[in-house]
C-alpha cells in the first residue's frame, strides 16, 4: 500500500499545550537540552584569548568599551556584567565571555525545543518528537556552533530570535496573558538594540500581528507600554558615544608619535555613520553579483541540513499550512525570505555567519515535518486498524502505532546526529591558543619602550590590546594595522608602516611577523623573533649602476651586481611612475655574448606582502633576485622584464642591458 501523508488532527483537537507555560515535563526536558547542548559547546570551546572580533570583544565588554560598528551595547554590557562576575571567581575574562556565548546558545536550543512543544499539533508524543527535531537541528548547525564557542554576539542574536517568535506563538494561540504584547515589543527592543538585522524581521511580525489582531488586547494602556518596551532598549545605544572615550576606549584613540587617532567622532552624524556600519564601509552587491550569490546560498542550505534536513522543513510549511498556523508561518517565512535577500546583497566577508537567523527557521519548520511525517505514519496505522483494513494473525498483540512514529522520529534525528560526528572534530576551539602564544611570543622578544608593533591584518593586533587594557601588560607598545583609519596612509601595509616611520621617528618600528616582500619598500632588520625592526627605506643606498630606462608605467633607475664564483646577487631599483593594473612577476635573465640564456630567475614581484597591485606612483623600489650561471659561463647581456598571468603578458617590451658597459665584480 502506498503511503500517503495525512494532516495531524487540527489545533482544536490536537490537545494543545493549556497555556503559555509549558508544563513542567516540557520544561524538564527543556533543561536537559540545554544541559546537553552546554556541556557539547563547552566541551568544544575556546579557553582563552582569540583573534578578530571576538578577541575585540573579549576586551571591549571587560572595559565596557567600544567595540567595532555597528555597536552592539546590549552584548558588551551584559558580556561585561559576566565577565567580572566570573572574575571573582578567578576565572580569565577571555574564557568566561567564550562561555558565555556557549550558555547563549544552549539557552536558544532550548527555547527552540519549547517553542516547538508548544506550537506543533497532535499527541504529546509527536510533539515532543517534532521538538527534538528542530532542537537537534539547530544544536548541531556548524555555524551556529561555531558560534557558541567563542566570544560573538550571533548565539545572543538566536536566543533574542527564539524568544521573539515563542512569545508571538504565545500571542498567536490565545495561550498568554495581556502582558504578551508587551514582552514582544520588549523582546524586539532588546534585538535591535543588539543586531542591527533585527529590522529585517520587523514587516514579518507586523504581518503576523495582523493576522492575530483579534487575539491581542484594545486595552490603550498595553499598547502605551508597549510602544514604551519597543523604544526603550534603543536607549543602549547612547552607550556607544558614552563609553567613546579615551579612557573607556583607549584602542579608538591610540597614540602614534605625537598625534592622537581619533578612530571615533562624536558627532551626530559620527554617531549615525557608526551605528549603521558605514565606518566600515559597508557596502552592497549590484544585482548581477547578488545573483551569482544564489548559487552560493543554496550550497550553505544544502549543506546545514541536507537534502532530508530540507525536504523535512518543506513538510514542515505544509504542516504549518495545513493547521493553519499562518500568522507563526508568515512572521518565520517573511523573515527568512528578507533575511535571504539581504545576504545575496550584503559584502561581507564573514556572511556565514548572517545565515543563522534563516537556520534556525528552518530547523522550526524541519521540527514540524519531523512531527507531521511520525505523526501520519502512525494515524495512517490506526485508522487502517480501526476500519478494519489490516488483517491480523490471530491472537496476535495489537500494533502500537503511537510506538512506531515515535521509531520513525528517531530515525529523522539521523541527520543532526550526523552534523554531529562530521564537525565534531572540525569545529573544536578547545586547543585555539594561536593567538595567546604569539603575543606571549612576541612580550617574550621584549620589544624596547614606545615601540611601534605593525601587522597586514587587524585579527593580530586585537590580542595586544587585550593584553594592555584588561591584563595590563606593555601599555607603552602601539599596535596599529591597515585600514585602522579610512585614510590612504593606512591603506595597506607599506602605507601603515611608512605612516609609523614618520609619525614616530624616534620610537622603533618593527613588524609582528617575517612579511615577506616588504623588503621591495623598508630596510628590514632581524630581531628578536618573530619581530622585524624596519630600520629605514630599502632605496637609500643609489645604485652603483645606473641605468634610467623607462619600462612602462616604471623606470628601472639601475641596478647593483655582486658575483661570488658562478652566483650573481642582483639589485634592481625601480621608480613607480604610475600604477600598475595586475600582479606581475619579474624575470631576470642572463646571456652569453652568443645569445646563449646562462641563468634566469623569476620571482612575484613584491612578494605575498607587496605586490605590484600597491605600488603607487613616486616610490623607489628594490627587488633582489639570486642567480647560478652556468659554470664557465660569462655574462653579456642582461634581460629584464615583467608578465602577468598564465598567458604570460608582458608588462612592456623587456629591458635588454648590454652589460660591457658596466664595470661589474
Amino acid at each position: 500500500m502506498a503511503v500517503k501523508l495525512q494532516p495531524v488532527a487540527p489545533l482544536e483537537d490536537a490537545t494543545p499545550m493549556k497555556s503559555t507555560a509549558p508544563r513542567v515535563q516540557e520544561r524538564t526536558i527543556a533543561l536537559v537540552i540545554f544541559a546537553l547542548a552546554l556541556a557539547l559547546y563547552l566541551r568544544t570551546g575556546a579557553r582563552g584569548l582569540l583573534p578578530g572580533d571576538a578577541g575585540e570583544f573579549q576586551m571591549a565588554a571587560w572595559n565596557f568599551g567600544l567595540a567595532h560598528a555597528t555597536g552592539y551595547p546590549l552584548y558588551l554590557i551584559t558580556g561585561g556584567i559576566w565577565q567580572h562576575v566570573w572574575k571573582l571567581l578567578r576565572a580569565s575574562p577571555a574564557a568566561s565571555l567564550n562561555a558565555l556565548s556557549a550558555v547563549q546558545a544552549a539557552a536558544a536550543v532550548a527555547l527552540l525545543y519549547l517553542l516547538a512543544v508548544e506550537g506543533i499539533p497532535g499527541s504529546v508524543a509527536m510533539r515532543r518528537i517534532g521538538a527534538l527535531v528542530a532542537a537537534a537541528f539547530l544544536a548541531v548547525n556548524p555555524t551556529f556552533w561555531s558560534q557558541g564557542l567563542i566570544a560573538e554576539v550571533y548565539a545572543l542574536h538566536a536566543l533574542l530570535l527564539v524568544s521573539i517568535l515563542l512569545v508571538f506563538q504565545g500571542i498567536s494561540r490565545k495561550a498568554t496573558h495581556t502582558a504578551s504584547p508587551i514582552w514582544l515589543a520588549l523582546l524586539v527592543g532588546l534585538a535591535l538594540a543588539h543586531h542591527a538585522t533585527t529590522v529585517l524581521w520587523l514587516p514579518g511580525l507586523a504581518l503576523g500581528l495582523w493576522l492575530v489582531r483579534a487575539h491581542l488586547t484594545r486595552h490603550p494602556l498595553a499598547w502605551i507600554l508597549a510602544g514604551i518596551a519597543l523604544l526603550a532598549p534603543l536607549l543602549l545605544y547612547l552607550y556607544v558615544p558614552l563609553r567613546a572615550t579615551p579612557s573607556a576606549s583607549p584602542w579608538y584613540f591610540p597614540q602614534l608619535g605625537s598625534e592622537t587617532l581619533t578612530l571615533y567622532t562624536h558627532s551626530l552624524r559620527g554617531f549615525r555613520d557608526f551605528i549603521t556600519g558605514r565606518t566600515i564601509s559597508v557596502s552592497y552587491y549590484a544585482i548581477d553579483r547578488a545573483w551569482e550569490n544564489v548559487g552560493t546560498a543554496a550550497h550553505l542550505w544544502r549543506l546545514h541540513f541536507g537534502y532530508p534536513g530540507l525536504a523535512l522543513a518543506a513538510i514542515g510549511v505544509y504542516a504549518l499550512v495545513t493547521h493553519k498556523h499562518y500568522a507563526l508561518l508568515a512572521v518565520t517565512a517573511l523573515g527568512l525570505l528578507l533575511t535571504q535577500i539581504f545576504n545575496l546583497f550584503y559584502a561581507i566577508e564573514d556572511i556565514l555567519v548572517y545565515y543563522i537567523p534563516i537556520y534556525v527557521v528552518l530547523a522550526l519548520w524541519a521540527g514540524w515535518g519531523g512531527a507531521q511525517l511520525a505523526g501520519g505514519f502512525a494515524q495512517m496505522g490506526a485508522s487502517a486498524d480501526a476500519n478494519g483494513k489490516k488483517a491480523q494473525e490471530p491472537g496476535a498483540p495489537p500494533i502500537n502505532w503511537d510506538i512506531l512514529g515515535i521509531i520513525i522520529g528517531l530515525v529523522l534525528l539521523y541527520v543532526p546526529m550526523r552534523q554531529l560526528v562530521t564537525y565534531s572534530p572540525r569545529l573544536n576551539q578547545a586547543g585555539a591558543t594561536q593567538a595567546q602564544q604569539m603575543w606571549d611570543g612576541i612580550l617574550a622578544a621584549n620589544p624596547p619602550a614606545n615601540a611601534v608593533l605593525v601587522s597586514n591584518d587587524r585579527n593580530e593586533i586585537v590580542p595586544l590590546y587585550y593584553m594592555q587594557n584588561v591584563e595590563g601588560l606593555r601599555q607603552d607598545l602601539t599596535g596599529i594595522f591597515p585600514l585602522i583609519a579610512p585614510e590612504a596612509r593606512f591603506g595597506d601595509v607599506a602605507a601603515t608602516v611608512q605612516t609609523a616611520l614618520d609619525a614616530s621617528p624616534a620610537a622603533p618600528v618593527f613588524l609582528v611577523k617575517p612579511m615577506p616582500g616588504l623588503e621591495t619598500r623598508f630596510a628590514l632588520q632581524a630581531a628578536a623573533p618573530p619581530l622585524v625592526q624596519v630600520v629605514g627605506s630599502a632605496a637609500s643606498t643609489p645604485p652603483a649602476q645606473e641605468v634610467n630606462q623607462p619600462f612602462g608605467p616604471l623606470t628601472l633607475l639601475g641596478f647593483d651586481w655582486e658575483r661570488a664564483g658562478d652566483n650573481v646577487e642582483l639589485r634592481l631599483v625601480w621608480q613607480v611612475d604610475a600604477p600598475l593594473p595586475a600582479g606581475y612577476t619579474t624575470t631576470v635573465q642572463i646571456f652569453d655574448e652568443a645569445s646563449s640564456r646562462i641563468a634566469q630567475n623569476d620571482a612575484a614581484a613584491g612578494g605575498v606582502y607587496y605586490p605590484t597591485t600597491l605600488w603607487k606612483p613616486g616610490e623607489v623600489l628594490v627587488e633582489r633576485h639570486t642567480l647560478a650561471l652556468r659554470p664557465g659561463a660569462e655574462p653579456a647581456t642582461l634581460l629584464v622584464g615583467m608578465y602577468t598571468g598564465p598567458e604570460v603578458t608582458p608588462l612592456a617590451p623587456a629591458l635588454m642591458i648590454d652589460l660591457s658597459g658596466y664595470a661589474l665584480d
